[in-house]
């Protein structure tokens, strides 16, 4: 019959530091297991952030692309429509002419295909065909370029607005082109029917 060697003080403390140690082991696998899981979760966020980053900094490109494409053209707008404007006063002397439309004699209607004609717009030339060509407009919205007409839907008579109230036309025999105002006479107050705009697209 065998007696169960008893087992040393310095075993027993060995087999303790061993078992010790594998819970020690086991549990710096758990926390690294869980470090692991937190950097995943931690880089899928970054990622989410840096994707959204970039959508706002495209965004906000494109917004300011268009907005500099508008501020070119409207600044293409207003050099043509000052061109327009230039090229009429620069009329203003010469004669009056019923079908005139340049270069030295002008009917009312012709003074606006002649100024326009000058920048590349072709407009018909007769003044009820020109208020049917314009958008319709306010005074106080009126730019310079735009179209005021006079008369009935703008039959018979139209001149060129160029600012603070004014326009340039081609009057009547005897007067030629001259500078003149919208309103603010009887015969303008009484016939003024509307402003129109030319498109430039």
């Amino acid at each position: 019959m065998f007696r169960r060697t008893p087992l040393s003080i310095r075993t027993t403390r060995t087999i303790a530091a061993l078992a010790i140690s594998g819970l020690a082991l086991a549990g710096t696998a758990g926390i690294a297991q869980a470090d692991e899981g937190q950097v995943v979760a931690t880089s899928d966020r970054g990622s989410i952030h840096e994707e959204s980053a970039r959508k706002a900094a495209a965004e906000h490109r494109a917004k300011a692309q268009d907005k500099r494409r508008g501020a070119v053209r409207l600044a293409e707008e207003q050099r043509i429509r000052d061109a327009v404007v230039d090229k009429a006063l620069a009329q203003v002397g010469d004669a009056y002419g019923s079908g005139g439309d340049g270069p030295n004699m002008f009917d009312c209607s012709g003074l606006v295909v002649y100024a326009w004609r000058s920048v590349g717009v072709d407009l018909t030339h007769y003044s009820w065909a020109q208020y049917k060509q314009t958008e319709r407009i306010s005074l106080k919205d009126a730019v310079p370029g735009d179209l005021a007409f006079y008369f009935e839907n703008g039959a018979h008579h139209v001149a060129i607005y160029i600012g603070d109230g004014k326009v340039v036309h081609a009057s009547d025999y005897g007067i030629g082109v001259v500078k003149g105002t919208v309103k603010g006479t009887p015969w303008t107050n009484t016939h003024f029917t509307g402003m129109g705009r030319v498109s430039i697209r």
